[in-house]
């Protein structure tokens, strides 16, 4: 189960990889057609609207549709029209690949996630979300590195190709050896015995105070978890990926070498904390890694302002990153213990669009304020969602409804 584990968040690093591996391409393509950079940000909204588009439409149809031949056919056409992008003639065919293209990544992404969750043992779900999350991380420290070699090397359209083979990759080794205990999350005999022996399943394999129970009861949980995707992908976005590398440079003391080096030793220390923090979770802890990790994540984003050093301001970067990689362990083992397989890729579906709503609207929306009213105002309002989206969520993480 551990290695079919790893091969279902493998491919859902690699539909990521699809779009993380093509950011350095991208400058080059608006270059050749003679537009505006401006541009790119067109085309980055173009995939993310297509992402929305696509999250809640294929966490419903998990309840209908096999999710091993509809991850298939979203992954073919997902290589199929990434692999073509870098060979398109104009801006206007190109807009519509990138808002094809994030239709299909974000139901490849919600398909993944839906099955993970579905199909996690329930002894190991806290060990199966750290090992989601260590291959997500690891794929996207990977894209951008494969897509710069592949841009020199290859040109624009080559790093188009070369984004797709990790995808392709998947799809063959699942042939051979597919991920038959995660497919089978969904099939009418798997939902079947969650109804009549889910307790009694859970009762023997999960440790004590960790059982699936019945799914009433759970709509502030769906708040909380929606709340959370969505706070979490705005400090990603606006944060992580935005304020922070500007911050870095103006008043950080950071280099791009420097910056880029204290992000890589965040995410490393996240890769060797998080299966520590999996066998926490898996031994019933919930709120007592989720409330200390997203509470530092939130202070270490005060932080930045005022971290005139480079040693601090890189030390900050650290602690935000393992701080957010840990809590994000959490929400997603709730997902999987509290819902049932066909309630649990609807509830995918909507945390997902959720977050890539936060990813949209959160570097406008900060960046606005910051120019208005300066970094720390922005920062302080980055941290405030986070902490509200926790006081959401933590009520329904400390509720424990009995098992049925």
């Amino acid at each position: 189960m551990n290695a079919q584990a790893i091969l279902v968040c493998a491919f859902i690093a690699s539909a990521q990889m699809t779009w993380g591996v093509i950011v350095p391409a991208l400058p080059l393509l608006v270059e050749r057609f003679g537009i505006g950079t401006g541009s790119i940000g067109l085309l980055l909204a173009a995939f993310a609207i297509g992402r929305v588009i696509a999250n809640v439409p294929a966490g419903l149809a998990l309840r209908r549709v096999p999710p091993r031949r509809f991850l298939q056919i979203v992954s073919v056409l997902l290589a199929v029209v990434t692999a073509v992008t870098g060979l398109l003639p104009s801006e206007p065919l190109l807009l519509a690949a990138r808002l094809v293209a994030g239709v299909l990544g974000g139901a490849a992404v919600t398909i993944g996630f839906s099955v993970l969750v579905a199909g996690a043992p329930a002894d190991r779900r806290g060990r199966t979300m750290s090992t989601a999350t260590v291959v997500m991380m690891s794929g996207s420290a990977v894209g951008a590195l494969v897509g710069g070699v592949a841009v020199t090397v290859l040109g624009v359209a080559g790093a188009f190709a070369v984004a797709v083979v990790p995808l392709v990759a998947c799809l063959l080794v699942d042939l051979v050896r597919p991920a038959a205990g995660y497919w089978a999350a969904f099939s009418p005999s798997a939902e079947a015995g969650a109804t009549k022996a889910g307790a009694a399943t859970d009762a023997r394999s999960a440790p004590s105070g960790t059982p699936r129970p019945r799914p009433a009861g759970t709509g502030g949980l769906v708040v909380g978890l929606i709340a959370i995707s969505f706070a979490t992908y705005l400090a990603r976005f606006a944060g992580e990926q935005g304020l922070i590398p500007v911050l870095a440079y103006d008043s950080g003391g950071l280099t791009p070498l420097t910056l880029g080096v204290a992000m890589a030793v965040g995410t490393v220390v996240s890769i060797a904390a998080l299966p520590l923090v999996g066998h926490v979770v898996d031994r019933g802890a919930r709120l007592a890694v989720l409330l200390p990790s997203a509470l530092v994540g939130a202070g270490a984003l005060l932080l930045f302002p005022i971290a005139t050093e480079p040693l601090a301001f890189g030390a900050a970067i650290v602690v935000y990153y393992v701080s957010t990689s840990i809590a994000g362990v959490v929400p997603n083992v709730l997902t999987s213990e509290r819902f049932e397989p066909a309630a649990a890729g609807a509830v995918v579906g909507f945390t997902r669009t959720a977050g890539d709503i936060g990813s949209a609207v959160g570097p406008l929306a900060v960046f606005a304020l910051a120019d208005a009213a300066g970094a720390e105002a922005a920062v302080a309002v980055i941290a405030a969602v986070l902490v509200v989206a926790l006081v959401l969520l933590a009520p329904a993480v400390a509720r424990r409804p009995a098992a049925p």
